[in-house]
C-alpha cells in the first residue's frame, strides 16, 4: 500500500478512484478507553506521554485506513492529510483522523 500526501504518484498511472475516505481514533477520556477502564485525560499527561499517546492513536487511525483502502481493493492513497482535536469533557479525549483518496495504481504501466 503507497500512502502520499500529493495527489498524484510519480511515474504512476491512477487507473481508477475508489473513493475518498477517513478513518479516526481516539484516546483519553471516555471515548479512548476500553470498557472498564478508568479514563484518563489526555491534560494530565506529560509532553513525552503525550507525543508517545499521539504516535500511537495515529498508527491506529492509519492501520484503519488501510483496512478500509484494502477492502476497496486499492493499492494506494493519495492526497493524504491527518488532522487532530480534542473533545469530551474539558477537551479530555484526542481524535485523530486521517483522510485521503483511494485509488488503484496501474501497475501495468511501466
Amino acid at each position: 500500500m503507497v500512502f502520499t500526501t500529493t495527489h498524484s504518484i510519480e511515474g504512476e498511472r491512477i487507473a481508477k478512484y475508489k473513493k475518498i475516505i477517513s478513518e479516526a481514533a481516539a484516546a483519553g477520556g471516555r471515548l479512548g478507553c476500553a470498557p472498564g477502564e478508568e479514563p484518563v485525560s489526555v491534560n494530565s499527561l506529560t509532553e513525552e506521554e503525550f507525543h508517545k499517546l499521539y504516535v500511537e492513536t495515529q498508527k491506529k487511525a492509519f492501520d484503519r485506513l488501510v483496512a478500509e483502502a484494502e477492502r476497496l481493493k486499492a493499492n494506494a492513497v493519495i492526497g493524504v492529510t491527518t488532522d487532530h482535536s480534542f473533545t469530551g469533557p474539558d477537551d479530555e479525549t484526542l481524535l485523530v483522523t486521517v483522510t485521503g483518496t483511494a485509488v488503484m495504481v496501474d501497475v501495468s504501466y511501466y
